[in-house]
């Protein structure tokens, strides 16, 4: 049977395929893959875009981030009221992921450990990936991480034209569908410049 949550997000998935990632919420396999991949020993909140239900959210509390560390945003009311009810003490932005650095601005983050995002970004604009991408990388700083999931065999953000660097860092077999982790960073001559 289908629980209460997963109920919510098919339902949502059915009126709002391209802005729902996927049928179903992420597998325990894939949050812990993501949480294996967050390096929780650099400085700073952990974002997680796109929270869905709080799949990966789990996995990275089971990982060890505290949850006074995490910042969860989600768009969809009905899934940030099922976030605020399930992860008390953790901080749940209501908002758009295009918006995000005024979000983050707003709570005072300056910078970032690393951002998690289960948004389904190949289906958004050049614009709206830089908008989401590019504010992330600046509060990561040098060797911090935008770990992006996708279900397709490339990346699914447009590393050449934002000008950044992104490879395949896991693959998870054990996800409907199977699922690549991909990993976007600032190319070292960029950091260097200090851009």
């Amino acid at each position: 049977m289908m629980s209460p949550e997963a109920g919510l997000f098919f339902g949502l998935w059915l009126r709002k395929p391209l802005s729902i990632a996927s049928v179903y919420p992420s597998s325990r396999f894939l949050a812990d893959a993501f949480a294996g991949l967050t390096d929780l020993r650099r400085p700073g909140p952990v974002l997680e875009l796109g929270a869905g239900t709080g799949s990966l959210t789990e996995g990275l509390l089971r990982a060890g981030c505290r949850p006074e560390r995490l910042i969860i945003l989600e768009r969809e009311p009905a899934l940030a009221r099922v976030l605020r009810r399930s992860f008390r003490t953790v901080t749940v932005l209501e908002a758009d992921a295009t918006k995000i650095a005024g979000a983050l601005a707003a709570h005072g983050v300056t910078r970032l450990a690393t951002v998690v995002s289960s948004l389904p970004i190949k289906w958004f604009s050049l614009e709206a990936q830089r908008a989401v991408v590019l504010p992330c990388l600046d509060l990561l700083g040098p060797a911090g991480k935008f770990l992006q999931v996708t279900n397709g065999f490339v990346s699914p953000v447009a590393t050449h034209s934002l000008g950044i660097a992104g490879m395949e860092a896991r693959r998870v077999w054990r996800n409907l569908p199977p699922a690549q982790i991909w990993a976007y960073t600032r190319p070292a001559s960029t950091v260097s410049r200090g851009s």
